[in-house]
C-alpha cells in the first residue's frame, strides 16, 4: 500500500500508481504509461500536493491540454482529452479511496465532466468504390478486404481467425473468440459483446473456401504470410491498403473504414438494427443511431439490392484488374434506371467494364 508520507505530489502518486497496475494486457498497460507521462507528468499539474488536490486543478489541467500544441500545428482532440480524464479519474478514485486526499471537499473527479465532442462523421466506402477495390485486389488480399466489409469484424479480430476453430462452411458463421494484437493472439476482446457469432455471406465464404487451398496447409491461421505466421494490422493497414486504395482510384480512408462500411451497407439493405449491433458486438444500438443514422432511413430508390451486389463481385474476374477495367455498380435495379434517365450517355451495368476512372455511384 502507500502512505501519506511517502506520497506528497499527484506525480509522486502517478509514479507509484503505475507500478501497481495489473490485470491489464501490457499493450494497455503501456497507452496508461504513456498517457501519464506524455500528459500529467509533463504537467504543473504532477506538482500540486495530492492532500490538497480539487476540481479546480483537474479543470485548469483540461485547459492546458485543449490549449496544448501537437507537432504540425495539430491539437488534442475532445475524445483524447475524455481518455486522458478517464486515466486520471481512475487514479484519483484509488487515492482517494486511500485517503489521500482530503475528504471535506468530497472527490475532486466527481465535479469535473467530459468535454462535448462534435458529431462523429464517418466516411464509408459506397457500394460502388467497394468493388472497385476489390476489383484491383486479389488473392488473400481481396479475401482479407471481401472479409472485413461483409462480415464487420475489426482487422484485429480477422486477423486472429483460424481455420479450424473459427469458420463453420456448413452453418455460415465466423466465430469470434480471439483478436491478433500486436502479432500476439489474445482472448481478451475489446468488449463483452465482441465474443459473438457472426454471419457469412456468400462472398465471404466463396473467398474463405478459395483462400484454403493457398493457405490451409501452411498455417492454422486464416490470413497469413509465406511463413504461415498471421499478418499483422499494422502492415495490412499501410502499403498494401494504400496502394490498393490508389489503384482502385477512390478516395483514401483507412482499412478500419471497411467496418464502418458494412454497417453503412447492412442499413442500406434494410437490415434490423439490433441485428448488425449484434454482428458488430455493440452492446446496444445507440452507437449505430449517433454515428450512423443518416444511412437508416435509405430513400427506396436508393436501398442496396444485396443479392445484386453479391452477384456482381463473384462476376469479379480472380485477377487484379487494371483502373480502365473496373466495374460500376448501382445499389439497384431503381437507381440503374434512375442514373440512365438522367445521364443519356450512360450506359454501365454492374459488372461492365468501361466505366471512368473516380466515377462514383450515389448512396
Amino acid at each position: 500500500g502507500l502512505s501519506a508520507a511517502r506520497v506528497e505530489t499527484i506525480g509522486d502518486f502517478v509514479r507509484q500508481y503505475l507500478q501497481e497496475l495489473a490485470g491489464l494486457r501490457e499493450r494497455t498497460r503501456e497507452e496508461y504509461r504513456f498517457i501519464f507521462e506524455a500528459h500529467v507528468l509533463a504537467s504543473k499539474f504532477a506538482l500540486v500536493p495530492l492532500a490538497e488536490l480539487d476540481d479546480g486543478h483537474v479543470k485548469r489541467l483540461i485547459r492546458e491540454l485543449e490549449l496544448k500544441q501537437l507537432p504540425h500545428g495539430r491539437q488534442l482532440q475532445a475524445s483524447t482529452i475524455n481518455k486522458i480524464l478517464a486515466r486520471i479519474r481512475t487514479m484519483v478514485n484509488v487515492a482517494f479511496d486511500r485517503g489521500l486526499i482530503s475528504r471535506e471537499k468530497g472527490n475532486p473527479v466527481l465535479f469535473v465532466k467530459n468535454l462535448k465532442k462534435p458529431p462523429r462523421r464517418v466516411e464509408p466506402f459506397t457500394p460502388d468504390e467497394l468493388l472497385r477495390i476489390f476489383a484491383v485486389s486479389e488473392g488473400q488480399q481481396r479475401a482479407f478486404y471481401i472479409t472485413l466489409a461483409f462480415t464487420g469484424l475489426r482487422p484485429s479480430e480477422a486477423l486472429g481467425l483460424c481455420w479450424d476453430r473459427h469458420l463453420d462452411f456448413e452453418r455460415e458463421l465466423i466465430l469470434i473468440r480471439q483478436q491478433l494484437v500486436d502479432g500476439e493472439v489474445s482472448e481478451n476482446l475489446k468488449t463483452e459483446r465482441s465474443l459473438r457469432d457472426v454471419r457469412m455471406f456468400r462472398p465471404v465464404k466463396i473467398a474463405l473456401a478459395s483462400l484454403a487451398l493457398q493457405n490451409r496447409l501452411r498455417s492454422e491461421f486464416v490470413f497469413c504470410n509465406r511463413f504461415g505466421k498471421p499478418l499483422t494490422e499494422a502492415w495490412q493497414g499501410d502499403a498494401p491498403w494504400r496502394q490498393t486504395v490508389a489503384r482502385a482510384g477512390v478516395p483514401y480512408r483507412v482499412l478500419y473504414n471497411l467496418r464502418h462500411s458494412y454497417t453503412t451497407l447492412m442499413l442500406m439493405a434494410g437490415k434490423p438494427i439490433q441485428w448488425i449491433a449484434h454482428q458488430l458486438g455493440h452492446v446496444g444500438v445507440k452507437k449505430i443511431d449517433e454515428v450512423y443514422g443518416r444511412w437508416s432511413n435509405t430513400p427506396e430508390e436508393e436501398k442496396l439490392d444485396l443479392e445484386r451486389f453479391f452477384a456482381a463481385m463473384t462476376a469479379l474476374p480472380r485477377a487484379a484488374q487494371s483502373r480502365p477495367n473496373l466495374p460500376k455498380f448501382c445499389p439497384s435495379e431503381k437507381a440503374k434506371l434512375l442514373e440512365e434517365s438522367e445521364n443519356p450517355d450512360f450506359t454501365g451495368t454492374y459488372g461492365a467494364v468501361g466505366a471512368p476512372a473516380g466515377n462514383r455511384t450515389r448512396t
